[in-house]
């Protein structure tokens, strides 16, 4: 059992803002001492978890309130990867989708939530989606959904001191979710991680890189139809030389198909963010000796 204030600090909503939740809804429904103090036990950590990271997501509090009251999150009982897909297939409603998700992203460490449910997820659907078994919309939907749950989860991630690093998509390409995975390991691992967004043309990566010099440049390629907008901007990124020009990187699943241009991170997102770090630190400390 914890006190409030170890509530607080472990699942990172204040004090107050349990009090006032409690009250209005209520949740999370704590225990009382024998001396009438509020003692948590780990469901009722578990239920403020996922209702906080609802509302952050851009549910009501009353609306997250009810979900997460509804919805433990037990981790025994949240879906794999292939029920998920099953269960977006046979038509899940938004708010359950929503839920799940977000229970999905608290149950464990975020590098191990995206590295063995996410990508595998998002792998599933892609070829459930490719098969005809769940339509574009339901896709994009889900994709929707999971972007906010990484933005939430980048935006909580502490304020990088490493090197600065643009990511972001060619002209053409519109797969955000798995370079927003990245962006999150990446920023957790201490990368000043800039996001340029999706679609980008070649002449705005050359502005971006000569207006704000990085130590990296990392472009996604998620699929054989991003590759020659990749190339693009590759080649036009190796136009501008120099001394400090900054490592040229590639990710997602084609990214082998620009290997003479920029370096392959491979397909292990959580990997490849740890070894960008290393690389970059090593780097940046070989500039300074």
């Amino acid at each position: 059992m914890y006190t409030i204030k170890q509530a607080a600090e472990l699942t990172g909503v204040p004090s107050a803002t349990l009090r006032a939740w409690e009250r209005r809804y209520p949740l999370p429904a704590p225990h009382r001492s024998p001396g009438g103090y509020r003692l948590y036990d780990d469901a009722a950590l578990s239920r403020v978890r996922l209702m906080d990271r609802l509302v952050k997501a851009g549910w009501t509090p009353r609306n997250a309130a009810a979900m997460a009251l509804h919805d433990s999150a037990d981790v025994s009982s949240l879906p794999s990867p292939t029920e998920f897909v099953e269960a977006v297939a046979a038509g899940l409603a938004p708010g359950r989708r929503e839920a799940v998700l977000a229970a999905r992203f608290q149950a464990a460490p975020l590098p191990v939530v995206i590295e063995q449910w996410l990508m595998p997820m998002l792998h599933e659907l892609g070829q459930a989606w490719s098969c005809g078994r769940v339509t574009v919309w339901q896709e994009h939907a889900v994709a929707t959904a999971v972007l906010r749950q990484l933005h939430v989860a980048f935006e909580s991630a502490p304020v990088p001191t490493g090197p600065l690093v643009l990511t972001g998509l060619p002209s053409g390409s519109h797969h955000e979710v798995g370079l927003a995975a990245f962006n999150v390991l990446a920023r957790m691992a201490g990368l000043g991680v800039a996001y340029l967004g999706a679609d980008l043309p070649e002449y705005a990566w050359v502005g971006a890189v000569e207006e704000h010099p990085p130590a990296a440049v990392v472009i996604a390629v998620p699929t054989a139809d991003d590759v020659a907008g990749a190339r693009r901007c590759l080649l036009a990124l190796h136009e501008l030389g120099g001394a400090d020009a900054p490592l040229l990187l590639a990710g997602g699943g084609s990214q082998d198909a620009v290997a003479d241009l920029a370096r392959p991170l491979g397909h292990s997102v959580s990997a490849a963010a740890e070894t960008l770090r290393h690389d970059l630190g090593a780097r940046t400390d070989g500039r300074l000796a």
